[in-house]
């Protein structure tokens, strides 16, 4: 009796569409501004909102998100929840797609 099931010969991992060189390439080209768990900026004018980093408008600490690439804060107007970045890092990944 098996109690676990046992991988199938024929089927392979799911393996991920960028390979290890392309990812290398593009944290080469990322420049980290903040190490993650890093805090946002303090508002200046309020002891209970943060900045956004790329449009420097006061959120809440939940209206903003830390990119995973480059540690940046960003809000929803700054974020792209198709790569899980800021749009900073988007637009970079976007040309690294486009070059192939």
């Amino acid at each position: 009796m098996t109690l676990w099931k046992k991988s199938l010969p024929g089927k392979a991992a799911p393996k991920s569409n960028e390979s290890p060189d392309h990812l290398r390439e593009l944290k080469k080209e990322i420049t980290v501004m903040r190490k993650q768990g890093e805090p946002p900026i303090k508002d200046p004018g309020s002891f209970a909102r943060y900045m956004c980093d790329l449009c420097s408008t006061p959120h809440t600490i939940s209206e903003l998100r830390q990119c995973v690439l480059c540690g940046r804060w960003a809000c929803d107007a700054c974020w792209k929840d198709e790569y899980y970045t800021c749009k900073s890092c988007a637009g970079i990944i976007k040309i690294h797609t486009m070059k192939g």
